[in-house]
């Protein structure tokens, strides 16, 4: 009977530690994911390129862009100011994967206009040597 209740406190030990574990990696996809949106509003090409891996790719209204695609076509917005605000995030976490799904309202400020869009977007991130990346990005315009 001892052993039944040894068995029985190391599965909750482990299952304890799985919940902590993923409360973690949620906040630090979370981190990340904020990152790179500051990072778009900043055109910080360097801290795109930290937080994408090798193969990031980015489906954008019908277009797929690979990091460089897309960099270059980030280039475009140099004298936009750019605003994002997320809501609505939901992420789910596995133990070398995510992916987030949320609403991101941007506003864009050209020297003579100002320009409001909204877009359902996600991002799948894949977790290497307990660095979280971004591997897929989607964003489309909301209707």
């Amino acid at each position: 009977m001892k052993k039944i209740g040894y068995i029985i406190f190391g599965i909750f030990l482990i299952s304890c530690a799985s919940n902590v574990n993923k409360k973690s990696d949620k906040k630090i996809v979370k981190s990340v994911l904020n990152q790179f949106i500051t990072a778009v509003q900043d055109k910080d090409y360097s801290k795109l390129d930290q937080l994408t891996q090798d193969d990031f790719v980015i489906y954008e209204n019908g277009l797929v862009w690979s990091f460089e695609e897309f960099s270059s076509e980030l280039e475009d917005y140099d004298s936009v100011k750019i605003n994002y605000e997320l809501s609505n995030l939901h992420l789910i976490i596995d133990n070398t994967t995510a992916h987030a799904q949320f609403m991101n309202r941007g506003t864009f400020e050209y020297p003579d206009t100002t320009i409001v869009l909204n877009f359902i977007e996600s991002a799948t991130f894949i977790k290497d040597d307990d660095n979280w990346q971004i591997k897929f990005y989607h964003s489309t315009h909301s209707k």
